[in-house]
């Protein structure tokens, strides 16, 4: 397992170049986000996990109704297939502490649906409070592509990395 820590605050600006250019992978499927990364904006830097030094992916997670959101997992992909994704939603797990982690994510891309279900997400349709709103605020990437809301309790180790 790769060594996953919590981010220092000088580092989330570097994690916008992560972000950048896992958000490239999507263009082979029609989808191109606009230029606004969000990830150095986050307001505490412990709400997110890394891999690497400098990092080389991240995992921002925050407290949504009883559970955890996984707001966003992300690779760099030159460091892509190796298991840093898998390694950071087991930090994730860990962080949950047993409470259900949801998360949002497009529907029929092979490394966002497919992949967290293999790792025991199952889809959710009835969502507290804050979670609709989380729902609701990400309604604009709908238009990118269809969206499925997932929840687990527990994490699959799949056995394909990545």
């Amino acid at each position: 397992m790769t060594q996953v820590r919590v981010a220092e605050a000088g580092e989330l600006a570097g994690l916008v170049a992560v972000e950048d250019a896992a958000d490239q992978l999507f263009g082979a499927y029609g989808i191109v986000f606009p230029p606004s990364p969000d990830i150095d904006r986050v307001a505490d830097p412990a709400d997110v996990f890394v891999v690497g030094r400098p990092a080389v992916g991240f995992a921002h997670v925050g407290d949504v109704d009883d559970g955890l959101h996984l707001h966003q997992l992300a690779v760099h992909p030159d460091h892509g297939r190796r298991g840093l994704g898998t390694d950071l939603l087991a930090a994730v797990f860990g962080r949950a502490a047993g409470r259900a982690v949801t998360l949002t994510t497009f529907r029929h891309i092979p490394w966002n649906e497919p992949w967290y279900r293999e790792r025991g997400f199952t889809e959710v349709t009835a969502f507290g409070p804050e979670l609709r709103r989380i729902v609701e605020g990400e309604r604009w990437l709908r238009d990118l592509g269809e969206r499925v809301t997932l929840t687990s309790k527990v994490m699959v180790r799949a056995t394909s990395r990545g």
